[in-house]
């Protein structure tokens, strides 16, 4: 497999520079916690008399905040930011870089089938979102229990960090099929950047406006953190629907692709 093993050490350092920002992010907050905590009966009131718009637009749950899990469920939010950024950025990169560099014809001419390249190249962006995971929810478990003053709930904390994974796979299925598509991909970044903030901006919308259509428009709210805290299981209708645009952006991913024309240099 000298595609997987050539893309796989291609994103060593860029999966070490992503786990390290989000391990940071993660310690930086969740040090913040102790001081919410001891400071409850100061710190509540001036939560509770915020406006509630404004509460809802930064992701605030003034209910559950002042518990372990509560506050990460606050912070999850712009994790998930980050890991969708990344995500976004490898599943376009590493299939759209060919493009970028109108290397396409040069690959295509190696004796190896269009499918198996594809394959190949997708196994390494899922094995990276795979470590990603696995350092973010391992620092996190190790964090919320360092700082958590009751029994922390298990069950609560795997389906937060398994909604990430489910938003990774996600966002790296539909760069998959961006990169695919495009016929020209002058900035990795720029696009990733458009796709992920303007659904991030679409999550906040509905926050404001409290549309329920329009969670549907918008990811990061189809793994909503309170329902999850407050029912210990996700939305079967939302999670659906991540599987199909996750399993859909792939299938169609690969029918373009060994389909599509290669135009050389």
């Amino acid at each position: 497999m000298n595609v997987f093993r050539f893309e796989f050490k291609q994103l060593i350092r860029s999966t070490l520079s992503w786990s390290l920002a989000l391990g940071l992010v993660v310690i930086i907050f969740m040090s913040f916690y102790p001081v919410y905590y001891e400071q409850i009966a100061i710190m509540k009131p001036l939560f509770d008399n915020l406006p509630e718009l404004l509460l809802k637009s930064l992701g605030v749950n003034v209910d559950t905040l002042f518990t372990g899990l509560g506050f990460y469920s606050f912070i999850l939010m712009y994790i998930q930011l980050i890991a969708a950024m990344q995500a976004m950025m490898i599943g376009l990169g590493v299939v759209g870089k060919e493009v970028r560099l109108k290397m396409n014809d040069f690959i295509l001419t190696k004796p190896m089938s269009r499918s198996s390249i594809l394959i190949q190249k997708s196994l390494a962006i899922f094995s990276h979102l795979l470590i990603t995971w696995i350092f973010l929810s391992g620092l996190s478990w190790v964090m919320l229990n360092s700082v958590e003053t009751g029994p922390l709930n298990y069950q609560v904390f795997i389906l937060f960090t398994l909604s990430t994974l489910l938003l990774q796979v996600m966002f790296a299925s539909v760069g998959l099929l961006t990169a695919v598509l495009l016929r020209k991909l002058k900035s990795v970044v720029g696009v990733s950047m458009s796709v992920v903030f303007t659904l991030f901006v679409m999550n906040l919308m509905q926050a404001i406006l409290d549309e329920p259509w329009l969670r549907y428009l918008s990811p990061f709210q189809w793994f909503e953190k309170s329902y999850i805290f407050y029912n210990s299981s996700f939305e079967w209708p939302m999670l659906a629907m991540c599987a199909l645009i996750s399993i859909g952006s792939c299938a169609g991913a690969y029918v373009v692709y060994i389909r599509k024309d290669i135009h050389a240099v």
